[in-house]
Formats: C-alpha cells, structure tokens, sequence
C-alpha cells in the first residue's frame, strides 16, 4: 500500500475509534490556535492574492478592470473581515459561558 493509503487508514482508524469525541476544552483551544495562527496566514495570502489581482488590472478594461482593482480585493477584505469577527465573537461569548 502507498505512504497515503496508510495515512487515511490510521485517521479512519482513530476516528472509528472515538479520536473526535471533541470536548469543549478543545475546541476552545481550537478557536484560539486558529485565531492566533491560522487567521495571520490567510490573511497574508489574501493580502498577496489581492495585490497580484490589483495588478493584472492595469492590463484590463471595462468591467474587468472594475472587478480587478476593485471588487475582488474588496471581497476578499471585508470576507476575511466579517469571518474573523465572527469567530472573536464566538471565542468570547463562549469563554464568558
């Protein structure tokens, strides 16, 4: 069997076996890796993902242009904005409980 087939193996494994019996411990730790960890690298591929998009805009016209340098770099932005708010959100009312 491949290095992969034994990888999916074992997690299905673990998992029949009880590994996401998820306490509330956990996912409180989870929320607080992801926001501490996670959420920086996402947002800086986002910052680079727009940048490039605002770029190729100077080679595009009408409504191209418009969606490049505008709407898509807003998009990501205010998506990014909202999800992370949400996620705050949820950690302190969940903690505060």
């Amino acid at each position: 069997m491949s290095k992969w087939t034994d990888i999916r193996d074992g997690a299905l494994d673990a998992m029949k076996q009880g590994a996401l019996d998820v306490a509330e411990e956990t996912k409180q730790q989870f929320l607080t890796n992801f926001l501490e960890a996670g959420v920086p690298v996402i947002e800086e591929y986002a910052a680079q993902f727009s940048a490039k998009v605002r770029e190729q805009s100077a080679g595009e016209e009408g409504w191209s242009k418009i969606r490049d340098a505008i709407v898509i770099p807003f998009a990501v932005q205010i998506g990014l904005y909202i999800g992370k708010q949400i996620l705050q959100t949820v950690q302190t009312q969940t903690a505060a409980a």
